[in-house]
């Protein structure tokens, strides 16, 4: 059934500074308080984004202590070829500034390329409003990673080689080239071991939904058979001559589902839906929906399938007023979600009107989408 869009509203206060040490070291802090308001209470929380130091030891190296955002790969959307396992996923919320991790981190600089070496610990807590790291502090970190990276610059083209190590391998490779003063374009790669209970899991799901709606046991999904995990992100940037910026991006998605593993999906919904109209088929039509729930919950949606493309548009429109548009388009049953923003920003007082609205029939991934129907109201100071 169709929602009313909702109406949010997010006030932020944004605190930072760096400050400089002696022998090349520096201090970094970044804050971020935040009051939220929808159709429940408001709710005031807290955000450590960044607290570290930055040691310069010898010369030529680095050591990062403390929490610290890092950036490994290119992409605007999402990035295949990223460290943390959020940054492979669709990036829709930009409300809020960028949230670090805590690591011990060590970078050398050589003649022509830096090789870096990282860990981050595990660190876990609740994540609900009656835990006060999560209200106050930030994310927990739920695994510990390893990683080490090595980027350079060879005739003209940024390249970035990742291996990571979290219980499972990932590895990437990000490419990056600028043409001139106006086009850029970038390539992410990345690969990661699937977690074999998981695939199992997301697997069995798929078979009692398809078999309970048909009556034949499917073939496997082939999503959940993979060995690993394969994504690839291309795209490019263009700024015209009067300061708009138009990105364009290609995501593939190796472990999405193909066209009819997805049909099966949308018949068992479709199947379900049906017996809504008698009330005595009530529970089962609960029993059913959550099993499609937990499914549609263990492939990870959204991105459920195997081809995307995406694009935003940025243009300043006034002084201090910008207007910024964006599109997530699914090639393979043709719905998406479009963004709309509307920034005013002077010195350090921002205002934003945003909505996001996603689109096409019922019986397509974003289609099913009616809850992510937002309508917000953004508004922040810094410090």
């Amino acid at each position: 059934m169709p929602l009313e869009p909702e109406l949010t509203g997010l006030f932020l206060l944004n605190g930072e500074g760096v400050w400089l040490l002696g022998n090349g070291g520096r201090f970094v802090f970044a804050d971020t308080l935040q009051l939220r308001l929808d159709r429940e209470e408001p709710e005031i929380g807290n955000r450590l984004n960044e607290l570290y130091f930055t040691l310069n030891p010898v010369d030529y190296f680095f050591l990062d202590l403390g929490k610290q955002v890092v950036v490994s790969g290119g992409g605007f959307f999402l990035n295949p070829a990223g460290l943390w396992p959020e940054q492979t996923t669709w990036r829709q919320d930009r409300t809020l500034p960028p949230e670090g991790k805590v690591i011990v981190r060590g970078e050398y600089l050589f003649s022509h390329l830096t090789m870096e070496v990282g860990w981050a610990p595990q660190l876990a807590w609740a994540e609900n409003k009656d835990g006060v790291l999560w209200r106050y502090i930030g994310s927990p970190q739920k695994t510990a990673q390893t990683w080490v990276m090595v980027s350079s610059g060879l005739a003209g083209v940024d390249l970035g080689v990742l291996l990571a190590y979290r219980g499972r391998w990932k590895a990437g490779l990000s490419l990056a080239k600028v043409w001139g003063e106006r086009l850029a374009t970038h390539c992410a790669i990345g690969w990661e071991e699937r977690d074999k209970s998981q695939a199992e899991q997301g697997n069995k799901l798929y078979r009692v939904l398809v078999e309970e709606a048909t009556g034949a046991a499917p073939p496997p999904l082939k999503a959940t058979t993979a060995q690993g995990n394969f994504q690839a992100l291309v795209g490019g940037h263009y700024t015209f001559t009067g300061g708009e910026n138009l990105i364009v991006e290609y995501f593939f998605n190796g472990t999405g589902m193909t066209r009819q593993e997805w049909e099966r999906v949308l018949y068992y919904l479709d199947a379900s839906t049906g017996l809504v109209s008698d009330v005595q088929n009530g529970p089962l039509v609960a029993a059913r929906l959550q099993k499609a729930n937990a499914f549609l919950t263990e492939a990870g949606f959204s991105g459920l399938l195997r081809h995307y493309v995406m694009a935003r548009f940025y243009k300043t429109v006034l002084p201090s007023v910008a207007w910024e548009q964006m599109m997530i388009q699914n090639l393979v049953d043709r719905s998406g979600l479009a963004l709309f923003y509307l920034r005013f920003e002077r010195d350090r007082f921002g205002l934003a009107l945003g909505v996001q609205q996603p689109y096409g029939k019922n019986a397509s991934e974003f289609g099913l989408l009616n809850s992510e129907r937002q309508v917000t109201l953004q508004i922040h100071f810094g410090l």
